[in-house]
């Protein structure tokens, strides 16, 4: 029973058709006004936000400066003092090429980070002498293992990094290849549970962390990247190490970081970006069917960054990038980042350096596998830019 009578008199309801049919309304008008406000932002409204100067290089870093320091500041944190690293090193084995050894980091007080470390036992790639090594970080995936990303895990000839870690390695790199965070509780890499809640799903582990972070203010990925950025702290204190030839390889998740660590970060001078990179605003909204997925068919609420799409779809990202060397590497079979996407937002982003004439150190390697590292094409091409023609021009360190 209700605890209250009824009001005097009383009224017809009001069917649930009705009411219903008014909730849909209103949910339509807010789909449509929120699409024609990204619409208007993809068809030139952040135009206003860049200032590009393409009269020289220096120029057009100059110019960008200001959108780095708004990038920064959306990845949140970003600025927070750098404690001590206090490097713990385990030695791990001892292979006819390199050295393994597992480093912890600590990269925020009381937060610590694990990380492979490949060290060779030859000088410079292509060099006889001794010297000091340009170095590679090499970053997995959502929920993978550095382990993985090393190809050091027990997949075998399933790992779809295709060894990279060991390879460049094998190929006189320092590597490095630290530990994003992800889900556990399973022997096999991809585990995404957290404890005590193994009905998650996949990113489950991601969305539990983002949902600590976004009430605070912090932006995820962003935490990710600036620990990330604590081991290029690490190579730039390593005196076997060159600080001016350190670039980065990522996949997946790991190809988010590619992409947006460059950006903020200007001492990484060759970076390869794989099965990431994309026409960001269908990738988040328009589903693809049989072609790719998109995020608002999926639960990953942490794939949705505040404010992004106001200034910073992936080819601007990459812009703050510009003019140090990128590759971008997509599979035709990949159903994460649709080819004709990957080509049409390259093609955007190729125009900003083919401007400033230096066209030829932005590369997109288009593979017919899927969400992979191809790891041939890519590696020649971090070997040509940290190696054999090292970017030269200055740019502001952190």
């Amino acid at each position: 029973m209700h605890p209250f009578p009824p009001p005097e008199g009383r009224y017809d309801a009001i069917p649930w058709e009705d009411i219903d049919e008014r909730r849909r309304a209103l949910f339509e008008q807010y789909e449509l006004w929120l699409r024609r406000r990204l619409e208007q932002l993809e068809a030139g409204g952040r135009e206003e936000r860049w200032q590009r100067d393409f009269a020289s290089l220096e120029a057009y870093e100059r110019s960008i400066e200001p959108n780095r320091e708004r990038w920064r500041d959306f990845l949140t944190t970003w600025d927070e003092p750098r404690c001590d690293l206090q490097p713990r090193i385990e030695h791990v084995a001892e292979t006819e090429r390199f050295r393994l050894e597992r480093v912890w980091l600590q990269v925020r007080p009381g937060l610590e980070m694990d990380a492979l470390l490949l060290t060779p036992h030859t000088g410079r790639v292509g060099a006889s002498v001794p010297d000091a090594l340009p170095a590679v970080v090499c970053q997995h995936g959502m929920n993978g293992t550095p382990e993985e990303a090393c190809g050091l895990d027990p997949a075998g000839d399933t790992n779809p990094y295709n060894y990279c870690g060991v390879r460049l390695a094998e190929m006189g790199f320092v590597v490095i290849a630290p530990h994003e965070v992800g889900g556990f509780g399973a022997l096999q890499g991809g585990a995404h549970y957290v404890g005590g809640k193994a009905e998650l799903p996949f990113y489950g582990a991601r969305n539990f962390l983002h949902r600590h972070a976004v009430i605070q203010g912090i932006n995820l990925m962003g935490m990710d990247l600036y620990h990330v950025s604590r081991a290029v702290d690490y190579l730039t204190t390593l005196p076997h190490v060159d600080a001016e030839r350190i670039g980065f390889y990522g996949l997946s998740q790991g190809g988010t970081s590619a992409l947006w660590l460059p950006a903020a970060d200007t001492r990484i001078k060759a970076t390869v970006c794989a099965a990431f990179f994309n026409h960001r605003l269908p990738k988040y909204l328009e589903s693809g069917g049989d072609n790719y997925t998109a995020y608002i068919d999926t639960a990953e609420e942490d794939r949705f960054y505040w404010g992004q799409m106001n200034e910073f779809s992936d080819w601007e990202i990459l812009s703050l990038t510009c003019p140090r060397a990128f590759m971008v590497e997509a599979g035709r079979e990949d159903k994460a980042a649709y080819w004709p996407m990957v080509q049409e937002e390259f093609a955007r982003a190729h125009e900003v350096y083919e401007r400033l004439g230096v066209g030829d150190r932005l590369q997109l390697c288009l593979h017919d596998g899927g969400h992979i590292n191809r790891a041939v094409e890519s590696l020649a091409f971090l070997k040509r830019w940290l190696v054999d023609e090292p970017l030269t021009e200055p740019t502001r360190s952190l």
